[in-house]
């Protein structure tokens, strides 16, 4: 007969100690912070190049509205309407409208600025493309006709697009 007490087996410490286990190993630790590492790697540039690509193609909207309403205001008013870009400090000003911010101040749109964050990196007129300019002023008729074509191009990163006003019709694009 067997006696209770040798029929029970004590079990082995190692197995206590693996079931009682509370956190990891260095081993765990460091094929955790190397995979990150490896997404992160490959995640990175593909975010940076597409913030630039939206702040670039924001911008180049933004612009193509002003313009569109600066054509809708010569239009209402009857009068010529200006609008005058500056290639120093990536901005431009729309004569005749008044900021949303503030009333008593000019329409102005810095670029470099929040949201946007791009530049103005070529000023062209189609009179001659070969000369890019440092200040281009635009103005429509009071027919909403540009009196010549022009070619905004702004960029943020290496991303770049380019807004083109033809002369003839006054349409305006994103390329």
């Amino acid at each position: 007969m067997k006696t209770l007490q040798s029929s029970y087996r004590r079990p082995d410490r190692n197995v206590i100690r693996r079931k009682n286990r509370q956190g990891f190993n260095l081993i765990e630790i460091t094929l955790t912070i190397l995979i990150m590492g490896i997404l992160f790697a490959v995640a990175a540039p593909v975010y940076s190049k597409s913030l630039f690509r939206f702040r670039a193609e924001s911008a180049a909207q933004r612009i193509v509205q002003d313009i569109e309403h600066t054509k809708q205001l010569a239009r209402q008013t009857n009068t010529t309407r200006m609008i005058v870009f500056s290639k120093d400090d990536s901005s431009y000003t729309v004569d005749g409208a008044i900021s949303l911010d503030n009333s008593l101040q000019p329409y102005l749109v810095l670029l470099n600025q929040d949201p946007y964050r791009t530049s103005i990196h070529t000023l062209i007129t189609t009179a001659d493309p070969s000369r890019p300019l440092s200040a281009i002023t635009l103005a429509f008729d009071r027919f909403g006709m540009p009196d010549q074509g022009v070619s905004i191009t702004v960029q943020s990163g290496d991303i770049q697009k380019q807004v083109v006003v033809t002369a003839i019709l006054g349409r305006v694009t994103v390329l």
